[in-house]
């Protein structure tokens, strides 16, 4: 028990001596102890920071410059997010979604009135696409077809394992869209399994094979425009990030143009549809489908501009979506070259 005074009469310890030094212990071991929380929080630190560079990730724990740094007010990161939005390479890709469709179908339908290039694009780019829209058509109406530069071998009969695999891909493709939430996928794969029930289930034989063989011109446009509406898929996809989507425009411009340009001038001018023979496949398409199936020749030309119009309002339709979503681009672009 304390005596009253300075000091302790029986041992003599001076009582301000000793609390000083009680004093000077207790500092040093919080200074120790916040010493050791330190070190062992920095170890921690670089441990996690050697873990994710081996790791190929970022860091878990917050810098103390960063963890320092005062936090950022809502309205300003808004505006921040806005000024990130706006920058060249969006308005970039903008420009390119006003300019570049419509430069490309004026292109193919400059070159398609050339005999010389239309030699060429034929050659190099649109026969093919037209032997895939035979093959395609063939598939949806349960034929198997094998595609070629400039013929397609269609089955007589129709083929049970084709029709099997398209819809077990079709309807997963439809599966796939409604388990990730992509709508786009859930609605294609919907429409292709309705157009494969018509075209295999719908049809006779007969009926089958005339749109086989009405596939070929219509597939280059149907195809061409599936080919030009990859220019517009987003930023991440891999038609874009490896310019794929550069040709595909090309090839299915000049596939559409080849088609449909043909069959709108034979509105007025009936010698332009290619009846004959062509060299080593036979009859021509429409030779065969007026002859061989029956079909009117007004009907088989009204057939051929109303898919092909069909075709370019859906485009259309794809291509004002497309400015809608970037016009707040287009007028900074545009404010900034003036």
């Amino acid at each position: 028990m304390r005596a009253d005074g300075p000091e302790c009469p029986a041992c003599g310890v001076i009582y301000l001596r000793a609390e000083a030094r009680a004093a000077a212990r207790q500092a040093e071991a919080r200074d120790a102890a916040k010493r050791d929380a330190a070190l062992s929080e920095a170890e921690d630190q670089r441990l996690a920071l050697r873990e994710a560079l081996e790791a190929h990730t970022a860091p878990t724990f917050v810098p103390p410059l960063s963890a320092a740094r005062p936090t950022q007010d809502a309205a300003l990161e808004g505006i921040t997010f806005h000024a990130e939005a706006t920058n060249g390479e969006d308005v970039l890709e903008a420009r390119l979604r006003l300019w570049v469709l419509p430069a490309a179908l004026l292109i193919a339908s400059l070159a398609v009135r050339s005999p010389g290039f239309h030699a060429l694009m034929r050659i190099f780019l649109t026969m093919p696409v037209h032997e895939l829209g035979h093959a395609v058509t063939a598939w949806f109406c349960g034929f198997s077809a094998t595609p070629s530069l400039w013929f397609t071998s269609v089955s007589e009969e129709r083929s049970v394992f084709i029709p099997l695999v398209l819809a077990g891909l079709l309807g997963t493709l439809t599966y796939q869209g409604w388990k990730r939430r992509q709508w786009t996928w859930l609605g294609a794969g919907a429409v292709l399994l309705l157009a494969q029930a018509v075209g295999t289930l719908g049809l006779d034989h007969r009926e089958g094979r005339s749109l086989v063989t009405f596939g070929g011109d219509a597939g280059m446009m149907v195809l061409g425009t599936a080919l030009m509406a990859t220019f517009y898929v987003p930023p991440e996809h891999s038609l874009r990030r490896n310019a794929l989507r550069w040709g595909f425009i090309v090839i299915g411009a000049a596939a559409f143009m080849d088609g449909f340009e043909q069959w709108w001038a034979a509105l007025s001018h009936v010698e332009r549809i290619p009846f004959g023979r062509n060299e080593g496949s036979g009859l021509s398409d429409p030779t065969r489908l007026v002859q061989t199936y029956g079909w009117n020749i007004s009907h088989l030309i009204r057939r051929y501009v109303a898919l092909g119009i069909t075709c370019l309002v859906a485009l259309g339709l794809l291509y004002l979506g497309a400015l809608w979503r970037v016009r707040g681009l287009l007028r900074r672009g545009t404010s900034a070259a003036g």
